[in-house]
């Protein structure tokens, strides 16, 4: 598996996590005096969803195009 791979592998359950609490939302909660946030951790996901796909493109190969102004 290359590089590009694994981060597309994560970006995917990434989505499935986020896909899954879409079908079912849960609702934030406090446990041993630490509250979680359900809002803040799907925001946290949807940002290292947008990081990672940087990532990835980063790793793809591309062409660079010129064009010759007369």
């Amino acid at each position: 598996m290359t590089v590009a791979d694994h981060l597309n592998a994560t970006i995917a359950g990434y989505a499935a996590a986020l896909a899954a609490d879409a079908a079912n939302p849960q609702p934030s909660y406090t446990k041993d005096g630490q509250t979680v946030s359900r809002n803040e951790w799907r925001e946290s996901l949807q940002r290292m969803i947008t990081e990672l796909s940087k990532a990835v493109n980063g790793q793809s190969p591309y062409i660079v195009s010129t064009k010759m102004v007369l």
